[in-house]
């Protein structure tokens, strides 16, 4: 049997869209929907997902949204309530830039 080896945050380097990936996340393809929740389960992650478009200051999401460019690196996602989060992935989606957000459940 394989020792599990849990992620742990690192350093969030964004490219230059503003676009991150965690290093040691497996990559996943969009329809691998069942993958991704064994994933987090075998590390024990809860995971929360933040959406630049209801981000709290409306103006950077209108800012986005007005500009049509790609580019969302100064958008800086809410991070949850409570301790511990850390950054997996910034990436876009149908509805603009996600943040997905992970702690130790």
């Amino acid at each position: 049997m394989n020792e599990v080896i849990y992620i742990q945050p690192v350093n969030v380097l964004r490219d230059e869209h503003g676009m991150f990936a965690h290093p040691d996340m497996p990559e996943f393809d969009e329809d691998d929907g069942e993958k991704v929740k064994t994933w987090v389960a075998e590390q024990g992650l809860e995971v929360k997902m933040v959406e630049l478009e209801y981000h709290s200051d409306e103006a950077i999401s209108e800012r986005y949204f007005e500009a049509g460019d790609p580019d969302c690196s100064y958008w800086e996602p809410d991070r949850p309530d409570g301790e511990g989060w850390f950054c997996l992935a910034i990436h876009d989606t149908d509805n603009g830039p996600v943040c997905w957000w992970a702690r130790r459940a």
